[in-house]
């Protein structure tokens, strides 16, 4: 049976990814649905300053559930929510065996591999202004389409696998919508600009 802890600190964790996916939807509802015409001829300065905003804060809030275990600030030791987190709770507390080790293993080692591929860009670009790295011009942290769609699949089974392990159970967070959210704007936008 899990500790109090882990299910903490697992639940803490999905309502970080919850975050993540959810600006993604965001993102791509705003500038990936056919409706980038109609942001442009409505505030183009403004959407494409909140299109930088959300790329930004993507490599922050996707980065930090790459972070090791803990950190170490001015002699003290500090947890870190994150996978490389939950996976040594995982193990210290002898949760996995057998093909379920083995799995969460390769979901971990995926997801972290994206994390390789941005986290360069988070370093040198948004924690960091690394001078070379700005005078070169070399685009950090990219990757393609299916890196990125691949993450996401890979963190959601992540998310449920763990989440039955413990007893909490999976949660479909691929999917976010709510009233007031960036749906209700185009609607609104679209109503406005019927021509689009």
């Amino acid at each position: 049976m899990a500790s109090q802890k882990l299910i903490d600190d697992f639940c803490m964790f999905r309502e970080h990814c919850i975050i993540i996916r959810r600006d993604y939807n965001t993102y791509n509802h705003l500038f990936f649905s056919g409706v980038d015409e109609l942001l442009n001829k409505t505030a183009p300065v403004f959407f494409n300053d909140i299109a930088e905003i959300m790329q930004r804060d993507w490599l922050l809030q996707v980065c930090k559930i790459m972070d090791p275990p803990t950190k170490k600030i001015k002699k003290t030791i500090y947890e870190t929510i994150s996978i490389k987190l939950l996976n040594a709770q995982l193990s210290t507390e002898n949760l996995l065996t057998g093909q379920i080790k083995k799995l969460i293993r390769e979901l971990s080692s995926k997801i972290l591999a994206y994390g390789d591929l941005i986290k360069p860009a988070r370093n040198k670009r948004i924690a960091h202004f690394d001078r070379d790295s700005a005078v070169s011009g070399i685009v950090l942290g990219y990757h393609d389409e299916k890196s990125l769609s691949d993450f996401l699949a890979n963190l959601q089974q992540y998310c449920d696998e763990v989440g039955r392990v413990i007893g909490v159970g999976p949660l479909d967070f691929s999917a976010s919508g709510c009233k007031g959210d960036v749906l209700d704007l185009i609607r609104v936008l679209r109503k406005r600009f019927k021509d689009f």
